[in-house]
C-alpha cells in the first residue's frame, strides 16, 4: 500500500531540546500532517519554535516519559503513530518502513532495532557497555517468557495503531514506557514486527536517562510480566 501522510501522526516528546527541534521538525514534516510536540515545560523556547514549525503543542503533566506519549497518543488524529525523538538520534528516513507493515496489516505495532540496525550512540565505556548489557538481558527475558525473537525492546523509534494503542491502557509515566508497549502488545495478542533501525549519536541537549533508570526497567518489567 502507498504511504500517505494524511493516516499518519509523529508524536515528538522532548524538554530542553529547543537547539534542535526545528531541525527535528523539518525533517518530518513530509511524513506527516499531524505532528505533535508534548513539551516537559522547557524553557528554551521550544513552544514557539514547534508552533512556528506547524506542529500542535502540548504540555506534559511533569511525570515523565510515559506521560508525555500517552498525552500524544490521546490527542493525535490519525490512526497510525509514530513515535519520534528530538534528540537527532532518529533518522526520519525509517519512518515509511515503520509505518508500511501497518498499512498492509502484516502488524499493530512496529519497533525499530539497533542490534540489526547499528547504533552510534553506545559509549565504548563501562556505563555505555552496561546499558547494552541490560538492554539485551531485557530482551531476553521477554523473549523467553512470551518465546519471541525480538532483538530491541528499549529502542524509542516505532509506529503503532492509535486504536491498539488506547486499547493497551498504558500506565508507565517514565522512560519503562517502551518496554510496557511492547508487553502488553504481547499479552493482548496483538502483531507485533521488528525492523533495522539505525541510531545516530544524540546531537544536542542533555540525555534525562539515567544509569540508575536500569534497575527500574528491570522491576517494572518483572511487574509488567507477571502481575
Amino acid at each position: 500500500m502507498t504511504y500517505d501522510k494524511s493516516t499518519v501522526s509523529i508524536i515528538i516528546a522532548c524538554k530542553n531540546e529547543g537547539e534542535g527541534i526545528g531541525k527535528i521538525l523539518k525533517s518530518v514534516k513530509k511524513y506527516s500532517n499531524d505532528i505533535l510536540v508534548i513539551d516537559g515545560h522547557s524553557k528554551d523556547g521550544t513552544r514557539e519554535i514547534a508552533k512556528k514549525m506547524g506542529a500542535r503543542f502540548f504540555l506534559d503533566h511533569k511525570l515523565g516519559r510515559g506521560d508525555a506519549l500517552k498525552i500524544g497518543i490521546k490527542n493525535a488524529k490519525n490512526e497510525i503513530l509514530v513515535f519520534f525523538d528530538a534528540d537527532g538520534s532518529h533518522n526520519e528516513k525509517y519512518i515509511p518502513n515503520l509505518v508500511k507493515p501497518i498499512l498492509n496489516k502484516e502488524a499493530d505495532l512496529v519497533i525499530g532495532s539497533r542490534r540489526t540496525g547499528g547504533s552510534f550512540d553506545m559509549n565504548i565505556d563501562f556505563i555505555g557497555i552496561l546499558r547494552s548489557v541490560g538492554s539485551d538481558f531485557l530482551t531476553a527475558i521477554v523473549n523467553h517468557s512470551f518465546k519471541v525473537g525480538l532483538t530491541d525492546i528499549l529502542f524509542s523509534l516505532r509506529a503503532i495503531r492509535k486504536s491498539t494503542a488506547l486499547n493497551l491502557k498504558l500506565k508507565s509515566n517514565d522512560f519503562c514506557i517502551e518496554q510496557e508497549m511492547i508487553i502488553s502488545v504481547l499479552k493482548n495478542g496483538h502483531k507485533i514486527k521488528e525492523i533495522p533501525t539505525q541510531e545516530m549519536a544524540r546531537k544536542w541537549g542533555k540525555s534525562k536517562l539515567k544509569t540508575i533508570t536500569g534497575v527500574r526497567f528491570i522491576f517494572s518489567l518483572l511487574k509488567q510480566i507477571y502481575l
